[in-house]
């Protein structure tokens, strides 16, 4: 959900590739060096310490050379023009569910790219969503799919041919719908939006607290996995309004097999908790942080409103005039897993930087090397043979992608 005025990076062109090259930092490639990782145990808890791979360290994974199927259109079906698609998932007979927020309701596709339904509608009744939402998408127990309707603090549960089986109401505090464990526990979060206190500080930047949370499958609250640092928000007075800074951190989560990972961007630590809210492991990677300058922040702003009218650029950029800069960049984007165990983790791509690079941990959180997913896409899921994800082209077109993916076994 995007509320107030908020500024990102630009639409990068999708280019295809072929092998998983290296990683966002650094000029050039260099000689692939042994792996180095250390277990040990702490008061119960593991501890994997990984230093960074070398530049040279990838993996022979292969992702195809253009999408197997592309959604997505300008002109033709409404069916398939998309708009403020937030999450996609990939159902067990190939179907493809695509969470499409600027009309509040679900799209759903054949393996191929065909439009075959839609799901929902924006309402307030059963089975239906608030206006930006669904934020989420998720297979859930069964053959049945789960989209959140964050206004509202509730899950819509469909049956595999989109009749309406329950609604889920989250419990109180919660917003924010990330994930299901394979025990049915959902893993959730406030929305800071909702949440409120991002005007009333008086400061230029603000950072609340974020509670994340497990809760059980219908909604009640299971066990509270802590506060967290939340994004970190640019807040301007003249004129008033407020957005996730550009150069921002955060706390990111994903469920990773039966264990829930949730990881503050500020260093290289990610820490994996059990379903009953219990800190079973931390992996952490040799990372150091570097503080952004003026001329990083000035380029991330003016490419975000690069293209637009004059009059809208004026608009748009008059907040972020005296915007002030973050004390670090993060040490990573973002989390995924795949249904073979393995944690994915994005690298931060620092201004003037587009390559998608993501260092792969193993099942028991050992670095195993980089690997570079297609320029521009932003990844929903990993799959055992797959990544599905959405670009913006040219023309800024949403369109959602199915990459294969080989691993060479």
């Amino acid at each position: 959900m995007r509320e107030g005025n908020t500024w990102k990076s630009g639409p990068r062109s999708t280019a295809a590739i072929a092998v998983l090259l290296l990683a966002a930092c650094g000029p050039e490639d260099d000689a692939a060096q042994p792996l180095r990782s250390e277990v040990r145990d702490s008061a119960g808890v593991t501890i994997v310490e990984n230093a960074r791979p070398t530049l040279g360290s990838r993996l022979a994974w292969q992702i195809g050379e253009t999408p197997a199927a592309s959604i997505g259109t300008e002109e033709g079906d409404p069916g398939e023009m998309l708009f403020g698609v937030r999450d996609a998932t990939r159902l067990a007979d190939g179907r493809i569910v695509v969470a499409n927020a600027g009309t509040s309701d679900l799209r759903v596709f054949a393996a191929d790219g065909a439009y075959l339904e839609t799901w929902g509608g924006r309402g307030e009744g059963p089975g239906e969503f608030s206006r930006y939402t669904p934020e989420a998408v998720s297979r859930w127990r069964g053959d049945s799919v789960a989209a959140d309707n964050m206004f509202q603090r509730r899950l819509e549960i469909f049956d595999s041919r989109g009749g309406h089986g329950r609604t889920v109401t989250l419990a109180d505090g919660y917003h924010s719908f990330l994930g299901v464990l394979p025990d049915g526990a959902m893993l959730v979060k406030p929305s800071p939006v909702l949440a409120g206190g991002l005007f009333d500080s008086g400061e230029p930047l603000v950072r609340r607290d974020e509670d994340f949370g497990l809760l059980d499958p219908g909604g009640e609250l299971r066990v509270s996995l802590g506060l967290h640092p939340g994004q970190e928000w640019y807040v301007s007075t003249t004129p008033p309004a407020t957005g996730a800074h550009p150069l921002g951190r955060s706390t990111v989560a994903t469920i990773w097999g039966d264990l829930v990972v949730v990881a503050p961007t500020d260093r290289y630590e990610l820490r994996a908790y059990g379903s009953d809210g219990t800190l079973v492991r931390i992996i952490r990677r040799d990372h150091e942080l570097r503080s952004p300058t003026q001329a990083e922040l000035d380029r991330v702003l003016a490419e975000s409103f690069a293209g637009l009218p004059e009059e809208v650029r004026v608009r748009l950029a008059a907040p972020t005039e005296n915007m002030s800069l973050v004390e670090y960049f993060p040490a990573f984007e973002a989390l995924h897993s795949d249904p073979l165990g393995h944690l994915w983790v994005q690298e931060y791509r620092y201004p003037g930087q587009d390559r998608n690079v993501w260092a792969v941990f193993d099942a028991d959180g050992r670095v195993q090397g980089f690997v570079e997913t297609p320029p521009g896409l932003d990844v929903f899921e990993i799959g055992e043979d797959y990544i599905l994800g959405r670009v913006m082209d040219e023309f800024d077109v949403e369109r959602v992608q199915f990459w294969p993916l080989d691993r060479g076994r």
